[in-house]
C-alpha cells in the first residue's frame, strides 16, 4: 500500500508543480473547487462509518471515522475564507464537472462496494498535503500574500498524522478489500490530476 501511495503522490506532486499557483484566477478556482469537494468530507465519512460491521474491527473503523469527522469539520470554510482574502467569493466560481467527477463516485463505492473503499480517497489526498504544502504555500504567498493560505497551512501540517492512522487501519486487510482500496487510490489520483488540469486550461463549467 505504501509503495502504491508513494507512486500516486508523485503523480499528484508533478501536477501540482505544473499548476500556475501564481495566477490569481487559477488559485482562486482551485480554492473554489477545493471548497466544493471538501464540504463532502464529513458526509462521506459519516456514510462509511454507518456501514461498518458490528464486530471489533468494524467498531474500530466506525469510531475512527467518527473521530475523523470531527477533525475535518468545517474545513471548507477555510477555503472560502481564503477566497475572500484573495478578493473573490465562492458565489463567483461555480463547481466544475471535473470536481463532481472527483468526489461523486465515492458515494457509490461506499454504498455498493464496501465502506472501506473511502480509504482509497483519503490516503492520496492527505499524503500530498505534507509533501507539497510547503512549496505551494511559498508560491502562493509570494504572489498573493499569506492571508489567503489558511487552508494550505492547516493541511500541510495536520495530515501527516492522518496518513499514518489511515495506513495503520488498513494494514492487514483481506485481499478483496485491499484491491478495492488500491483501485480507489489510483482512481482518486487520476481524477484529482484531471481536476487540476481542467482548472489550469479553464475548461467549461457545467
Amino acid at each position: 500500500m505504501r509503495a502504491l501511495l508513494s507512486t500516486c503522490v508523485e503523480q499528484v506532486s508533478s501536477a501540482i508543480d505544473r499548476f500556475p499557483w501564481e495566477s490569481r484566477e487559477a488559485y482562486g478556482d482551485w480554492l473554489a473547487q477545493t471548497y466544493y469537494y471538501v464540504r463532502h468530507s464529513t458526509r462521506l465519512l459519516a456514510a462509511s462509518a454507518a456501514r461498518f460491521a458490528f464486530d471489533p474491527r468494524g467498531n474500530a473503523l466506525h469510531h475512527r471515522f467518527a473521530t475523523h469527522m470531527g477533525e475535518e469539520k468545517k474545513h471548507e470554510l477555510l477555503a472560502s475564507h481564503d477566497l475572500k482574502e484573495l478578493g473573490t467569493s465562492i458565489e463567483m466560481l461555480p463547481e466544475r464537472s471535473s470536481t463532481r467527477l472527483f468526489y461523486e463516485p465515492q458515494y457509490y463505492k461506499i454504498e455498493h462496494e464496501h465502506p472501506i473503499a473511502l480509504f482509497g480517497y483519503i490516503l492520496p489526498l492527505e499524503a500530498v498535503g505534507p509533501l507539497c504544502g510547503g512549496k505551494i504555500i511559498g508560491r502562493v504567498a509570494g504572489s498573493h500574500g499569506t492571508k489567503c493560505t489558511s487552508f494550505l497551512k492547516l493541511h500541510a501540517a495536520d495530515d501527516v498524522e492522518h496518513v499514518e492512522k489511515a495506513l495503520e487501519m488498513v494494514a492487514g486487510v483481506p485481499a478483496h478489500e485491499r484491491a478495492i482500496i488500491e483501485q480507489n487510490v489510483r482512481q482518486t489520483t487520476y481524477a484529482y490530476v484531471a481536476m487540476l488540469f481542467d482548472i489550469e486550461r479553464g475548461g467549461v463549467r457545467a
